[in-house]
């Protein structure tokens, strides 16, 4: 097995299919979502392609494309004639976002169980656990993203793959919202991580699949817990 001296996570690639938005639409989807988490646009609100390139500075080809990617979120709902508008987000939609989260998520970690190389779970468990003995944050939620990735492109099913990697997108659009929030679970994602690990090097299906509910659960709690305090420094009029 061979770690980049050059850095201290290994440099993993993404699966085609996994691959991020343009940057101009990713500028659009993730600009909406935290504007929305931050409260400083509500549901209800309409939203017109020209008020949207002109806040965001982009042509209204991305606006279109980020619309149309936050409409399959259920972010937004479009309109003819009317342009888009912007539907609650609160914790009934959280809730709804990780419970479709998991049903994904649990079932591409029971197909990818055994599928995933050798090198790539012993690499991924050595940077976790390096994060973990060095007590060291999972900076951007970069490893975090690798072995959800590596799960999803394993899985052998790419339709699954691709609506993984949406709400991938959508999450970490949450994470960096919600910022210092979600520092404090850190090291219990670090630990989760490495347990799922574990089970898909053994091969064990049933048990990894377990073990990604479990964190998607955690997960799930940490968000709300990161959303309502989002809220309440959006309502504090200090």
């Amino acid at each position: 097995m061979t770690i980049l001296s050059r850095s201290p996570f290994l440099a993993l690639k993404p699966a085609p299919v996994l691959s991020p938005p343009p940057a101009g639409k990713a500028h659009v989807v993730s600009g909406v979502i935290h504007r929305l988490l931050q409260g400083r646009w509500r549901g209800g609100e309409r939203l017109t392609e020209e008020a949207v390139a002109k806040t965001f500075s982009v042509s209204r080809t991305p606006v279109r494309e980020g619309l149309l990617e936050l409409a399959a979120l259920g972010m937004v709902q479009l309109r003819r004639n009317c342009g888009a508008v912007l539907q609650p987000f609160g914790p009934p939609q959280l809730l709804e976002i990780y419970a479709v989260r998991t049903l994904l998520e649990v079932e591409a970690t029971r197909l990818a169980a055994g599928r995933i190389p050798t090198t790539l779970m012993d690499a991924l468990r050595l940077d976790f656990e390096r994060l973990r003995n060095e007590n060291r944050p999972d900076e951007g939620w970069n490893l975090d993203q690798m072995l959800h990735t590596a799960i999803a492109s394993h899985s052998g099913n790419s339709r699954l793959a691709q609506e993984i990697n949406r709400y991938t997108l959508l999450v970490q659009t949450m994470r960096e919202a919600a910022g210092k929030v979600l520092s404090g679970i850190q090291s219990t994602s670090i630990r989760e991580h490495l347990e799922i690990i574990d089970c898909l090097a053994q091969g064990d299906a049933p048990a990894a699949s377990a073990a990604m509910r479990s964190h998607l659960q955690q997960a799930e709690r940490s968000a709300l817990t990161a959303m309502a305090s989002l809220s309440a420094g959006a309502d504090d009029p200090s």
